[in-house]
């Protein structure tokens, strides 16, 4: 089952509205409580990614997903930028196989290519070890404001504490600046 699977990593332009919708397909059964959000063509939460890392079956069924894409953020007053990452996706039935660690590996190819200093993602404290597990980088103590994002698409201001990730890419994780992060606006 596992051994037929394409991996592709497209721009956010090039997607059809199949694509989306097989994405939206895959989000939805992964985030089951928030399954509202992802009808139709909608694959996205907050921003749309600028580009997708995806695993295909021979059907073109999306098994696997994440989104990146490049912003600032503030962080104890600098400017840094990050790819923001996010809609970690991998199908029930291919979890525990292995596909997930994949993926983040093939999120980590994409973020060099994109040269960003860090990589940046929210995360619930049951997944942080997983990420931990791939060099990511867990900031327990730090204050992050955000905008959240709603099944319509508008933002609330919230405020959370930890669960946020740095993964180093170009930089060095003893750069990153210490203080609160403020995201500017939606996380992919």
């Amino acid at each position: 089952m596992t051994d037929d699977i394409r991996w592709e990593v497209l721009e956010e332009s090039s997607l059809s509205l199949p694509d989306h919708e097989a994405i939206a397909a895959l989000l939805g059964q992964a985030f089951p409580d928030w399954s509202h959000w992802y009808v139709g063509g909608r694959s996205w939460s907050g921003m749309q990614p600028e580009r997708r890392v995806l695993a295909r079956d021979q059907d073109g069924v999306v098994l696997a997903h994440v989104g990146i894409r490049r912003m600032f953020i503030t962080v104890g007053g600098q400017d840094v930028l990050v790819g923001d990452t996010g809609l970690v996706a991998v199908s029930p039935r291919l979890q525990g196989t292995g596909k997930g660690r994949e993926l983040m590996e093939r999120a980590h190819a994409v973020l060099e290519g994109l040269a960003v200093p860090y990589g940046f993602l929210g995360a619930g404290e049951n997944r942080i070890p997983f990420y931990a597990n791939l060099g990511w980088h867990h900031f327990d103590d730090v204050v992050a404001d955000y905008t959240a994002f709603t099944a319509e698409g508008a933002g609330l201001p919230m405020t959370d504490q930890g669960g946020w990730m740095v993964l180093p890419v170009a930089a060095q994780l003893e750069d990153w600046p210490a203080g609160p992060i403020w995201l500017n606006g939606q996380q992919v």
